[in-house]
């Protein structure tokens, strides 16, 4: 791609079909960004962000650009133009390796440009290896020698460089000048070096080792038993890097995790682990507090849990309503633990809330404080994208602001709109309810699950169980309370 900032080029253009090997260069920095993980060009940071043909917003390499972040959040950003192959010379009809350094040049000018910490350059799959080895060293130098002194004595007589390096740097130099338009100072010449990177990407050829690199990171971030989708999750990846070359498009790890988790479940971000292993032990503890049994006798309500799954389908918001008793808390708790076998879940109860917001509630359960709207990405792809409550009706209004929370992020963030809700409450609650969560009830699609007497094979297995209750008449009335009174 030409990096010419002098007239505009439509992404379709710059990234259109056919540029595979630039879809596998952006894809292969992708999976290092679902895997939270270090990547050629920057070191001892780990990628947040890739974006592709940033030309419009100011990139002069826009191919492809990534962002880094160290521990302590400290940023770094790689710029590089991607070319299937590439020749280093001044020859002038090599405008590939002219454009890169003209892009590479005004990139370094840019005003928030980091000095010492970013880098440009390109990503190519073949270049002559002795003019690639004598670039990488070229550049080695320069970030090795502190002062443009330092840099220039290797090229001096009796300096350490060899022929090779020395035709290099100098067809550099020459291009340098092209791009200021008026001969670089040696202080410039080293800072551009410094600062380019060469990096080299194998991938089309029989062979290649890359994309199996990549499917074997990939497989680290999948389920285990969905590790065996790995290459299609990579397959997936690559058509995303390439779709979104031509709209511009970035991607954090939200977005990108939103987009894999329609092929296979994820394991869950290293970051994350920590905050999905609380949820699921909060999930497990509060399930565990409800009864689910009479005189010890347990009832699955396999029936009802088939019926909120067709409404979950239709609807982003299930009722779970039925008289005191009925056993509404017990298709929660059904729902819950079945979600449970499949990763973590976020289950709220009203006698376990505390805090007056979400950020309080996170910080009294030893959450980590993450932004919510991602603590949903990670748990909806590595578990069950569904907010349970339970006895919703019966949330003290101090505590009301945490459901509040959630549901916002659910109804107004566009990476969570495959989150559904499940909640349970007295036939006599939805007024209440309506007080305080009305405008997000009037926003989304709600269907009721009523929760009445035991079905016919639940009062024949609550009567072979419990002989003695069947002369008063369990099943006439409130199921649960009812039987167990």
């Amino acid at each position: 791609m030409a990096v010419h900032a002098d007239y505009a080029q439509s992404p379709e253009l710059g990234g259109g079909e056919g540029l595979t090997f630039e879809g596998d260069a952006a894809a292969f920095y992708l999976v290092a960004l679902l895997d939270e993980a270090y990547a050629p060009g920057i070191d001892d940071r780990t990628v947040v962000r890739v974006s592709v043909q940033q030309r419009a917003f100011g990139g002069p390499l826009d191919d492809v650009i990534v962002d880094f972040e160290d521990v302590e959040k400290n940023p770094a950003r790689l710029s590089l133009q991607v070319k299937r192959s590439l020749t280093i010379s001044k020859a002038k009809t090599n405008t590939d390796f002219r454009d890169i350094i003209r892009g590479s040049w005004a990139t370094l000018k840019k005003s928030d440009f980091r000095v010492n910490t970013d880098r440009y350059g390109a990503a190519v799959g073949t270049v002559t290896p002795a003019k690639e080895r004598a670039l990488k060293t070229l550049c080695d130098w320069a970030r090795e020698s502190l002062t443009a002194d330092h840099f220039d004595a290797r090229f001096a007589k009796g300096g350490s460089a060899s022929a090779k390096l020395k035709t290099v740097k100098n067809d550099v130099v020459a291009l340098l000048k092209e791009a200021k338009g008026t001969l670089c100072t040696s202080e410039e010449v080293h800072q551009f070096l410094a600062h380019f990177v060469l990096i080299q990407f194998d991938f089309l050829r029989e062979g290649s080792t890359d994309p199996p690199d990549a499917i074997n990171r990939i497989r680290d971030c999948l389920a285990p038993d969905e590790a065996a989708k790995a290459p299609i999750v990579w397959s997936r990846t690559v058509q995303l890097a390439r779709a979104s070359a031509g709209k511009s498009g970035q991607f954090d790890r939200a977005r990108l995790v939103l987009s894999i988790s329609h092929v296979a479940r994820l394991r869950g971000a290293t970051s994350f682990l920590l905050d999905l292993a609380k949820l699921t032990e909060l999930a497990k503890g509060y399930a565990n507090l409800i009864p689910d049994d009479v005189g010890g006798t347990r009832l699955d309500r396999i029936s009802l849990l088939a019926n909120l799954d067709v409404k979950l389908a239709k609807a982003r918001v299930v009722q779970i309503r039925g008289l005191p008793g009925s056993g509404k808390s017990v298709v929660v708790r059904r729902a819950v633990q079945r979600a449970l076998e499949r990763g973590p879940v976020l289950f709220l109860k009203a006698e376990q809330l505390e805090g007056t917001s979400w950020i309080s509630y996170a910080t009294s359960q030893g959450l980590s404080g993450v932004p919510l709207e991602q603590l949903l990405v990670e748990v909806g792809a590595a578990g069950t994208p569904v907010l349970f409550i339970d006895a919703i009706d019966r949330i003290e209004k101090e505590h009301q602001a945490v459901i509040l929370d959630v549901i916002r992020a659910i109804v107004e963030s566009p990476l969570l709109d495959n989150w559904r809700v499940v909640v349970s409450l007295r036939d006599t609650g939805i007024e209440v309810l309506r007080n305080w969560l009305g405008e997000f009830l009037d926003a989304l699609k709600v269907e009721t699950l009523s929760v009445g007497q035991l079905s016919d094979e639940e009062a024949e297995t609550l009567a072979n169980a419990k002989p003695h209750l069947t002369a008063r008449g369990f099943n006439g009335g409130n199921g649960f309370a009812h039987a167990a009174a």
